[in-house]
């Protein structure tokens, strides 16, 4: 290639023009954030990369500008205070503005694992899979396996799927998902936790008319979204019933009687009466469709009266973690 001419560098060649036209002062403090394998690689390309036109460091000065003004948000902490201050003064002055250094990472996760369980998959819930998958990926796998347990049945796969192959998140939002859990340690110091507000509403709204519990969850939705996903995973109704699990069903039939399952699916459609007597016993089965077959009536309140048991005794396994209640829609028995 003539000399003068432009290039079309590599990745690294342009890594490492960068650096030169740095200076070294400037490079050197730029390479002390590059991990080993990144550094060998940078220093390679800058051994091999001969002369580079003027033209070319124009256009690849002007390229690295417009990425910088079009990257990801710029983030100040502590951290990135230190390291600024550092360069101009001693790390005693520092530490005198600053306070003395901590392992933000060692702390947040080691006081993640202490607490409540329930608030880690509140939190997870309302996070998107991605982040749920790193913060578990950093979990001992004891605690991440309760956590796992405990999420609504999308949530789970979703993030269990992503542990398999997890993608690689980058510094910036590192940072950014520990700063949210540093949030989240704070709230559940305070008297009233989010997690225990999110379960009393939920008690509140599983007692409620299916209609009136479509609205009050739209109204928390438009309002408080992460909040109202949350929430939704706790809600349960007895139209949710063929969305529970065969073991779920098969337990809930177990503690509940005959004469109460009947009466709760009488006015029923056959579709629905089928995916619920699947998990039961032929006998027991046999019995109940007998039963609804006859034709009788049974008086609307009773009706709701049975079906409001039903809906409980789901609830109170779910609180046990006896069961799961993932796929539930919005309205409560």
């Amino acid at each position: 290639m003539p000399e003068g001419a432009e290039r079309n560098l590599s990745g690294p060649e342009m890594a490492a023009a960068v650096l030169l036209m740095l200076g070294a002062p400037t490079a050197g403090r730029v390479l002390k954030h590059f991990d080993p394998p990144d550094l060998k690689i940078v220093a390679r390309a800058a051994a091999g990369l001969g002369a580079v036109a003027p033209a070319t460091l124009d256009r690849l000065a002007e390229e690295f500008a417009a990425d910088f003004s079009a990257g990801a948000n710029l983030l100040g902490d502590v951290s990135q205070a230190r390291n600024l201050l550092s360069e101009a003064l001693p790390p005693g002055e520092v530490d005198d503005l600053l306070g003395a250094p901590v392992s933000d990472e060692f702390d947040v996760w080691r006081a993640l694992a202490t607490a409540p369980e329930s608030s880690i998959v509140a939190f997870l819930v309302a996070e998107k899979p991605a982040t749920a998958t790193f913060v578990l990926s950093r979990l001992d796998p004891p605690l991440a396996a309760k956590i796992v347990g405990a999420l609504p049945r999308e949530r789970r796969n979703a993030t269990l799927c992503g542990l398999v192959a997890p993608r690689e998140i980058t510094p910036l939002a590192a940072r950014l998902v520990e700063r949210a859990i540093r949030d989240l340690l704070e709230a559940a110091k305070a008297p009233t936790v989010a997690a225990d507000g999110r379960q009393r509403i939920a008690g509140i709204i599983n007692n409620l008319d299916p209609d009136e519990a479509a609205d009050a969850m739209r109204a928390i939705g438009e309002a408080r979204p992460k909040d109202a996903a949350a929430i939704k995973s706790m809600l349960f109704s007895f139209n949710d019933l063929p969305a529970l699990s065969e073991r779920a069903r098969a337990l809930l039939f177990d503690r509940a009687s005959i004469d109460v399952v009947i009466t709760a699916l009488r006015g029923t459609d056959h579709e629905f009466r089928n995916a619920v007597l699947s998990s039961m016993p032929s006998r027991g089965r046999r019995l109940v469709e007998g039963e609804l077959a006859s034709g009788a009536a049974a008086p609307p309140r009773e009706v709701a009266k049975a079906r409001k048991t039903i809906a409980d005794i789901v609830l109170g396994m779910a609180a046990r973690n006896e069961i799961e209640l993932g796929g539930t829609t919005d309205g409560a028995a």
